[in-house]
């Protein structure tokens, strides 16, 4: 734990991570209890509309305000940010936490895809990031090749990646592959959208369903365009291989992580995602995609098999491979176990600790 005398010293702000739905929320949830004093404001709720999220990002903003005035303490800022809404949200943070009050700022990035949000912006919108991102004093990302990015195309000092951080878990897929009425059984967990590459899962099931029907089982959990996929299962009769959870927490979570034989997110666009070192830490392997971090955590033929984005004859493969060589989950899995070591707390820890003191001093 990261002791009081230098937790005591740093603000932590970013989304509200009670009552999160993944994202940037689930990482800050687990890394409150890294801090003997964890000393957090929010920036943003998820709230119903665009008017009641500006009010709070207004009130929130008041609330940093009065707070950095009454705790003259605090030293070092640390800002969770992405990219769109929460860059300009992050930016105005900034703007006040270093200008007005002269603290110390980290930016921490989570975003999957920032080359595209740069790329995407106007003039004014390019210098704006470039001007937000030498603001501040470090700079953390969640994987190597997004140091390496953040390094080498905006010439970044002091860049750090910060491993997300998972719970360890005592016991992981206990039940043999084949040993669940002959089935494998694969799991989604995430958001639903078409760049987390959910609806190309559904097609390669839709376009294979005679071959892959009574030989697998397709758990999906998560949010966002529900209705397109629950229209997509009914229209292509995945019924008998697909069953949609909704969004899942706690016990029902565990259960499904636990349960479950392989985990898969195709995505087009990632940062280091929490789902698949959650899945990782239960002793699962993963078939997702060569994008952002994943290809540092997730090897083929070691602990999982990666494709191209948007390849649906590499994702039928990848799902062919564990239905017909099923031996091989469990070989895999306990290799994702051994390759998840370095995101538990107690190799983060250390690493925020000393940052956090180089910065202090």
């Amino acid at each position: 734990m990261i002791s009081k005398s230098i937790a005591g010293h740093v603000l932590l702000v970013g989304p509200d991570y009670r009552d999160h739905r993944g994202g940037i929320g689930a990482v800050i949830s687990v890394h409150k209890d890294l801090y003997e004093e964890f000393n957090f404001i929010a920036s943003h709720r998820p709230l119903k509309n665009t008017f009641l999220k500006v009010l709070y990002f207004i009130r929130q903003l008041i609330k940093l305000i009065g707070y950095l005035a009454t705790h003259r303490e605090i030293k070092v800022v640390h800002i969770h940010s992405s990219k769109q809404g929460s860059f300009y949200r992050k930016l105005i943070i900034a703007c006040i936490v270093k200008l007005i009050f002269r603290k110390k700022t980290i930016n921490h990035i989570h975003s999957g895809n920032f080359n595209r949000f740069y790329d995407n912006s106007n003039v004014i919108g390019k210098r704006l990031i470039w001007f937000f991102l030498k603001l501040n004093d470090a700079t953390f990302t969640v994987s190597d090749s997004w140091k390496t990015y953040f390094e080498t195309f905006f010439h970044l000092k002091h860049v750090h990646k910060i491993n997300n951080i998972v719970t360890p878990h005592q016991h992981g897929n206990c039940l043999c592959p084949g040993t669940k009425n002959g089935l494998v059984y694969f799991l989604f967990l995430g958001m639903i959208h078409p760049n987390k590459g959910i609806f190309d899962l559904l097609q390669v099931l839709t376009d294979h369903r005679a071959e892959l029907l009574n030989r697998i089982k397709l758990f999906i959990g998560g949010s966002g365009q529900t209705g397109q996929l629950k229209q997509m299962i009914e229209v292509a009769d995945l019924g008998e291989m697909v069953e949609f959870k909704g969004w899942v927490t706690g016990s029902e979570k565990d259960n499904l992580l636990q349960f479950s034989d392989v985990f898969v997110l195709p995505s087009y666009y990632e940062g280091s995602p929490v789902a698949v070192l959650e899945a990782m830490s239960y002793g699962t392997p993963v078939i997702s995609t060569t994008v952002g971090g994943i290809p540092e955590i997730v090897r083929t033929g070691f602990n999982g098999w990666l494709h191209r984005p948007g390849d649906q004859g590499a994702l039928l493969n990848a799902i062919l491979y564990y239905i017909d060589e099923p031996e091989n989950i469990k070989r895999h899995g306990a290799r994702s176990m051994q390759m998840i070591e370095g995101y538990y707390p107690r190799s983060v820890e250390p690493q925020l600790a000393s940052i956090y003191s180089s910065l202090l001093s």
